[in-house]
């Protein structure tokens, strides 16, 4: 049973990933949610002893060499968004799922930074479109990763 549940996290962050680097058309590209980020941040809410920030590193250091940025750059904006929710994660809870997207927002948008920082130290700024389109979707379609992932772990039985 213990493997059935490490599988279910590790396959659902594959999913994630697989949906990060799936190609998109050109104008579409800047509103792709960070999907790794999203599917981490419900893991930790919901196994903060099992999912936690070493976790988030390696999963950057993937998203790192999938998508071909500076190595440790996703690595960074996961670990620390990880940290923060694993902080809060028991007043976010609670809340409604209304004001868990808000609280996930300001995540995204933390991790945007810290890519957007890298990235501008690297001379290549993302346009300013591309700076808060991605947290807002994210923040949209959060609602139905939560449902979607809880339904999930419940079937497997994890906890």
């Amino acid at each position: 049973m213990l493997n059935l549940r490490y599988f279910v996290i590790f396959l659902s962050l594959l999913v994630g990933l697989i949906l990060m680097i799936l190609p998109l058309p050109d104008p579409v590209q800047i509103y792709r949610p960070n999907w790794v980020a999203l599917i981490l941040i419900y893991w930790n809410m919901a196994l903060p002893r099992r999912v936690g920030p070493w976790i988030a590193f390696f999963i950057g250091i993937v998203v790192d060499t999938s998508q071909g940025t500076l190595l440790g750059q996703h690595a960074l904006a996961l670990v620390i968004i990880i940290y923060i929710n694993q902080i809060f994660h028991q007043r976010i809870r609670v809340m409604s799922l209304v004001q868990q997207a808000i609280y996930v927002f300001g995540l995204l948008v933390i991790s945007q930074v810290i890519i957007v920082w890298v990235e501008g130290i690297m001379g290549r700024p993302p346009p300013l479109l591309a700076f808060f389109s991605a947290p807002f979707i994210g923040m949209l379609i959060w609602p139905w990763v939560f449902v979607l992932l809880r339904d999930i772990r419940r079937k497997a039985n994890i906890s």
